[in-house]
């Protein structure tokens, strides 16, 4: 095994360090708008001239099959010309009251690179009094890869890399962060749990706090459906992640009609599933991110079991070698537990319904999803998802 390289978490006197220097540089950040576009888009090609090796680093580094890590690192690079256009056709009036720290925490390392990239994109090009000071609780080498490209941008436009401060550490570095009345606006993406604690402390001294938590995202195919299409679109959804998606799909509704083909066709295809090597071309589903996500992945099936679950497939053997894990397909009560919970490993949740009020009620009955998916034929269907929800 070659070493890439290593990176450790930051002290507090760093963090102190960085602070400073961000709050510095959110003076110096004051510059007009199609002066910040304009770094912007130089920061878009940096990207875009490495997207190989970042695809490469990301997939190597978290897991995630290569072409769905450069599809990231892509989504990076529409992100900040995205952005750029959004700004330039805003009529946004900037306040001189704006906060001048953003920070944004994430659980998740590949979102160093993905889901951070609009929060920065739109706050270089719009606010001219905010910077961007984000931190995570994994030590990634992607997020320190991609803060060196941002870093070599602003320097050859004679600014700081300040401007976008990153860090990485633990419980210590993470609370100083919550509490720093420096920093008036915290987002945080990550388990519900914790989200509540940051929220809590946040708001106690008046600053002001964004969640993104627990994905339980669902998928509802109706009788009249293209079984086929859905079998797929399912099986991308629930196994292309490992332990890294935010839309990671975990609770699927299925019409009683059509119950049995469905779950036939999904075990065939979770059986044909290829996993390894994420660097590998046709690999489909890589490795989870450390020892210990594979130890909450082991739980989670011993929670499922104890609540009366039934692994239809692929769910009993789970002693892979290193942080290999199988796809899971699941039956439980809608009543259990674990329902509600929230998770990223490719571990699928699988209810029979009988009517439309049904499964939207079911449906509903779990808080902070983030988006629904509906298989059917019927456009009037669609049309009345927005009344039942």
């Amino acid at each position: 095994m070659r070493v890439l390289g290593k990176v450790r978490g930051g002290s507090m006197i760093e963090y102190e360090e960085g602070v400073k220097a961000c709050c510095i540089a959110a003076k110096l950040w004051m510059t007009p708008v199609t002066t910040r576009c304009n770094i912007v888009i130089e920061i878009d090609k940096a990207l875009e001239a490495k997207l190989k090796p970042l695809s490469e680093l990301v997939a190597h580094e978290v897991g995630k099959p290569l072409t769905k890590a450069i599809a990231e690192v892509k989504e990076v690079i529409d992100a900040c010309n995205s952005a750029v256009q959004y700004s330039k056709q805003s009529q946004l009036v900037v306040s001189h009251r704006m906060e001048t720290l953003w920070s944004d925490c994430c659980n998740y390392s590949f979102l160093s690179l993905v889901c951070r990239s609009w929060t920065k994109c739109l706050v270089s090009t719009r606010h001219r009094k905010l910077c961007h000071l984000e931190w995570s609780c994994r030590k990634s080498f992607g997020d320190h890869c991609n803060k060196k490209l941002i870093a070599g941008v602003l320097e050859k436009n004679n600014l700081t890399g300040s401007i976008f401060t990153s860090f990485a550490g633990g419980s210590e570095l993470n609370k100083a962060i919550v509490k720093d009345t420096r920093i008036p606006l915290v987002s945080f993406k990550g388990n519900s749990q914790v989200g509540k604690v940051v929220k809590h402390i946040v708001v106690e001294r008046f600053g002001k706090c964004l969640l993104e938590s627990d994905r339980k995202n669902a998928i509802i195919v109706l009788s009249d459906a293209d079984i086929q299409l859905a079998v797929e679109a399912i099986g991308r959804d629930t196994v292309g992640t490992a332990d890294q998606g935010l839309s990671t799909c975990h609770r699927l509704f299925l019409h009683e009609s059509i119950y049995g083909d469905v779950l036939d066709r999904l075990s065939q295809r979770y059986g044909s599933i290829t996993i390894g090597n994420p660097l590998e071309t046709g690999t489909e589903l890589g490795l989870l991110f450390s020892h210990a996500t594979k130890k909450h992945f082991l739980q989670l099936i011993d929670a499922i079991k104890s609540q009366g679950g039934k692994i239809l497939t692929c769910g009993s053997d789970t002693k892979y070698a290193r942080n290999i894990v199988q796809p899971m397909i699941v039956e439980i009560s809608t009543s259990a537990k674990i329902v509600k919970g929230g998770w990223v490993f490719p571990v699928i949740l699988v209810f029979k319904y009988q009517s439309w009020e049904e499964v939207i009620e079911t449906n509903n009955n779990v808080c902070k999803g983030s988006s629904n998916f509906i298989y059917t034929g019927q456009a009037k269907v669609i049309s009345t998802w927005g009344i039942f929800t």
